[in-house]
């Protein structure tokens, strides 16, 4: 089968499988195995509940600054397919991508692969085709069973464990934990920026025969208070860098700190300019990034989780601490835990924007709005979208109002698109 277009591939593949999620690895090895996918250069896979993105973006800015070119996989986006599959800062073309869906199929044979699968195989075969000197490599669930373990990582991360996807992963931290551990690699390093550890973890790295790198016990980092910049100090075995008067990148401190071990474990050098270099200012989309939208600043978070939202939180009273009323719009998916994230937004948020979809699995906003009166007696406005939303909240704003629009990616990805006026459908797939 050839498909014309990206858009009609894509189409295709989102019923092509029987699952939209099938955690293993035989099938996806099998056609990797055909297709002769094996990485010639180091690779760094990141797994963990939240950060994983973030992390990913930090390692391939510090590469940057040495002139390492990398292969960059993460899942899933916000705009467009493309950005799952970025080449030396450049994002995968429709071309690229349709070439690589083509050698997919021709090679699959019989095998049924998932959406998420035939993504994955798409940045390994694209990556191997190019001159990258590092394979980054985000997870997209649990980690021992996702399609990107396949590939053997060099040095592996693991940014955060929390509660989520349990009904594959486990109900428990401990029981998450292994999943996560299981990117690891027996004699390669493993760094964990996770500094609440499950007392699975450590265990389970050790029987698996990886090396941990652990924060607060091998490397650690602190910030200083300094408004909107960065005073901070970062130190592993002998190497200390002063990190100190640098724009606030809009990522958690443990995931950069986790970034930089897992160069230096690599084996590169760093030194603080190159560092400073990497960190100023930097950013990624969906990531407490903030927008206009008819002049209003519009704080975005793709927090889709409790422990995501908790860190919202964090971020709100220290960057906001003097807003007068916080206003959100939110959506998530049906399978998260709404009540606990509910809670932890009821720290930093007044007024509730609840959005609906036209996704079978976003949760009903009447659930939400149910939860929200037993829970929170909040005030509460419910809309049929996600655009309703955001437009109704930016009307009542007051001048000195936070507005945040938060939740699954298909949330965010209204908002971006708002920017610029674009009508993308989005799908988390």
């Amino acid at each position: 089968m050839s498909q014309k277009t990206l858009n009609s591939w894509l189409t295709h593949l989102e019923g092509a499988h029987s699952k939209e999620i099938d955690l293993g690895l035989d099938r996806v090895r099998e056609v990797a195995q055909v297709m002769r996918l094996s990485p010639s250069v180091p690779v760094i896979t990141v797994a963990g509940t939240n950060g994983m993105g973030s992390t990913v973006r930090v390692l391939q800015a510090l590469l940057k600054t040495m002139g390492v070119r990398s292969g960059v996989f993460t899942s899933p986006h916000l705009l467009r397919f493309n950005e799952r599959i970025v080449i030396d800062d450049r994002v995968a073309t429709d071309q690229d991508i349709i070439g690589a869906f083509e050698a997919i199929e021709q090679a699959r044979g019989q095998v049924s692969l998932s959406y998420y699968e035939v993504s994955t195989l798409a940045a390994a075969y694209l990556f191997d085709r190019s001159d990258v000197n590092v394979w980054l490599l985000e997870v997209g669930l649990g980690g021992r069973l996702d399609a990107v373990n396949i590939f053997d990582a060099t040095v592996s991360v693991v940014t955060s464990i929390d509660l989520d996807h349990q009904a594959y992963l486990g109900d428990t931290r401990d029981a998450i934990a292994i999943e996560k551990a299981g990117v690891a690699r027996c004699g390669s390093p493993c760094v964990v920026a996770e500094s609440n550890l499950p007392s699975t973890l450590i265990p389970e790295l050790e029987r698996i025969g990886a090396i941990p790198i652990t924060i607060g016990r091998d490397f650690t980092f602190t910030i200083g208070p300094n408004g909107a910049r960065w005073d901070g100090q970062w130190s592993w075995d002998g190497v200390a860098l002063d990190i100190t008067e640098i724009e606030s990148p809009a990522f958690i401190e443990s995931n950069v700190a986790g970034a930089i071990a897992a160069v230096l474990a690599l084996g590169f050098e760093l030194d603080e300019q190159s560092v400073k270099r990497a960190l100023h200012g930097l950013d990624l989309s969906g990531r407490r990034q903030t927008i206009e939208l008819d002049g209003r600043k519009v704080l975005c978070d793709v927090a889709h989780n409790p422990a995501s939202v908790a860190a919202l939180a964090r971020y709100q009273r220290q960057h906001n601490p003097g807003a007068t009323v916080c206003r959100a719009v939110f959506s998530v998916m049906s399978d998260k835990d709404i009540a606990a994230m509910l809670l932890q937004g009821n720290e930093f948020i007044d007024v509730w924007y609840l959005a609906g979809q036209q996704n079978e699995r976003v949760a009903s906003v009447e659930v939400v709005s149910d939860l929200i009166t037993a829970q929170l007696q909040t005030e509460s406005h419910v809309f049929n979208n996600v655009r309703s939303a955001i437009n109704a909240m930016i009307c009542d704003a007051n001048d000195g109002d936070t507005l945040i629009v938060m939740g699954s990616f298909t949330t965010v990805a209204v908002a971006l698109a708002m920017v610029d006026n674009r009508a993308e459908v989005v799908r988390e797939c």
